[in-house]
Parts: structure tokens; C-alpha cells; sequence
């Protein structure tokens, strides 16, 4: 049936047999060829240390604006607080056929990413940002890591399946993954109560795809909650599972299938007068690969044949955020 979203069982993925996986992996093949997205339940990621982030982040949020100031982005790679997209602000592109929102999006966001180092401060800026934590806040960091580690452990099992989706080594993605840049990101969308009327064709997130491989979503739901896109179906709202994890594909991904996956366009309705309080805090988890792995479009008939580019990673988020290819440090500099 196309359009639909299936749920992988990533524990029973592990069990399963040879004909298991292949009967899963083609249900896996056709919603990610279609729309770009599917669920992930048997993750392990305890209910805990998911409640413990999002309730720890909203206290975040809830600080006053002049303490969140001192944690203020600067930069599209930075890690820190990202006010509700201001006109000229860092945010994310704008999917292509969309048109730029009139109105910034209606969220404010806090970003922190991994803490590898190579000695090369030059790169290191670019590509693993240094962390800024609250020190009104302490326990966000502790919150937010705990939370991250899992992060890592399940989108490597998560890149396990995909790989052995396509037919190739498991191990095709994980290993092109051992410093790899990544961002996790916790966004507040405050109620209609608090934010009155909403302007035309505002949203909480307006329509953009991910600029990653694979993004991990704990997300909550809402009636201002979140929308998927696809050929057949236009904007629909897709499966909710409280213990599962929403597993979407990024442009990354899809450059690196050649078009045989798509990068999942979506968007995050906004507030609605039909629940004025309703407010809703997702945890994003944008996963990318190491930052200087050349992404070369896989050959028919694993790839889509489109003829895609090849591109080197890191180098090919930061564009699409704005940063001027000559500031950025690259494999092939």
C-alpha cells in the first residue's frame, strides 16, 4: 500500500531470520522510496531518560530571555539557544516548491552536538562545535547527554538496517560514522494562549526536509503537531506511537541512494485556537556521517539512478545553511 509508515522492532530486527529481514526490509524500502520516514519501537532508550530531557529543556525555555541570551547561536553551526527565528535569524531551509514563510517560524530551540576533537581548531569549529551549557541550568547537560548516548547507540542500529535494506555490508554506513557530526536538538512550540493570533502561513516549523542522513524524533502529539508529505497524499498527519521513535531520512541520504530514498518533507503545524494550551516540546536527533566522508551516490540498481552529484558531507549541510564554501575547511581543500 503505498503512503504507508511502517514500525521496525529493532530488537526483533536483530533476532529475526534471512526471511524475516526481507520481508521487512521491503515493506522498509517502499515507505522510504514513497514518503521518506518510518517508526522504530524496541529502541531501549529508557521512558526516564526521555522525560527527564524534555521536562529538563522546558525549564530551559522557561528561563527568562536575558539568561537565555547568553547562550545565543551565532553562527548556523553553533550549539546554544536559537530565539523564535527572528527575520535574518539561523534557520532551516526552506523545502524546494515551498514558498519562504512570511512570518518566522512559531519555536525556540536549544542545540548541543558531540565533543570529539582532532587538534585542528579550524575544523573543529565547523564541524564539532563547542557546546554551550547553562550554568543557571547544570542539569541539562546531564539530562541532555544521558539522553544522547542512546542517541548514538540507536541510529547506529538504525543505519545497521538501512544498509542491509539496500543489500550492502551492514556495516556500509556505521563505518563511514566514527566521528561523525551530529546535533541534538530539543524545540518548544508554546501554546496558542500565549502566542495570540498566527499570521498567514506561519507555522511552528514551516516545510523543509533535514540536511542529514537520518534524523531520531521523540516527538509529542498535538493538534499543532506534526505533518508529512508525499505524492499521493499531499500533507497528512503520520503515525503516532508513544514508545516509538520517528526514523526520517535527510537530503545526505537521499544524495547517497541517488534518489531511490527520499529526504522526508515536513512540517510542524502551528498552534491552534481548538486547543489554546497545547503546547508541545520535541527532542531532534539530526545525524549526519563523518564529516569528510565523500558522498558518492550508490550505482544502479542500488541507487535511483538520478545522476546525483557526489558531495563531501559536512561541506554540503553547512552550504545549504548559508556559511560561504571558501570559509569551510573540506576533505578535497
Amino acid at each position: 500500500m503505498s503512503g504507508k509508515i511502517p514500525e521496525v522492532d529493532l530488537e526483533a530486527w536483530h533476532r529475526a531470520s534471512d526471511a524475516e529481514r526481507a520481508l521487512i526490509a521491503a515493506e522498509l524500502d517502499a515507505a522510504l522510496r514513497d514518503t521518506g520516514m518510518f517508526l522504530a519501537s524496541g529502541h531501549g532508550v529508557p521512558q526516564a531518560v526521555i522525560d527527564d530531557f524534555r521536562a529538563t529543556a522546558r525549564r530551559f525555555f522557561a528561563l527568562p530571555k536575558k539568561v537565555k541570551s547568553q547562550y545565543a547561536i551565532e553562527a548556523a553551526y553553533d550549539g546554544g539557544w536559537l530565539e523564535m527565528h527572528p527575520p535574518g535569524g539561523v534557520g532551516v531551509p526552506v523545502s524546494e516548491g515551498e514558498q519562504a514563510p512570511s512570518a518566522p517560524d512559531l519555536h525556540e530551540s536549544f542545540y548541543a552536538g558531540p565533543g570529539h576533537r582532532t587538534g585542528d581548531e579550524r575544523r573543529d569549529r565547523f564541524n564539532y562545535p563547542a557546546n554551550r551549557w547553562p550554568v543557571e541550568l547544570p542539569e541539562l547537560r546531564a539530562a541532555a547527554e544521558a539522553y544522547t548516548s542512546h542517541m548514538v547507540r540507536v541510529v547506529e542500529a538504525v543505519n545497521e538496517v538501512l544498509a542491509v535494506t539496500l543489500g550492502l555490508p551492514e556495516g556500509f554506513f556505521t563505518s563511514r560514522a566514527r566521528k561523525a557530526t551530529w546535533t541534538q536538538n530539543a524545540s518548544w512550540y508554546p501554546s496558542y494562549s500565549s502566542i495570540g493570533e498566527v499570521a498567514r502561513g506561519q507555522f511552528r516549523n514551516g516545510p523543509h526536509t533535514d540536511l542529514g542522513t537520518v534524523t531520531l524524533l521523540s516527538r509529542q502529539q498535538g493538534v499543532g503537531g506534526l505533518q508529512a508529505w508525499n505524492e499521493e497524499q499531499g500533507w497528512f498527519p503520520p503515525p503516532y506511537g508513544p514508545d516509538s521513535l520517528v526514523v526520517n531520512l535527510g537530503d545526505l541520504m537521499e544524495q547517497w541512494t541517488d534518489g531511490r530514498w527520499r529526504a522526508l518533507k515536513h512540517r510542524v503545524l502551528p498552534p491552534s485556537p481548538a486547543a489554546p494550551d497545547e503546547e508541545l516540546l520535541s527532542l531532534v536527533f539530526f545525524f549526519e556521517t563523518d564529516p569528510d566522508t565523500l558522498i558518492e551516490p550508490l550505482a544502479a540498481p542500488v541507487g535511483g539512478g538520478r545522476g546525483l552529484s557526489p558531495a563531501y558531507a559536512r561541506r554540503s549541510v553547512l552550504e545549504k545553511l548559508g556559511v560561504s564554501p571558501d570559509s569551510i575547511p573540506g576533505a578535497e581543500a
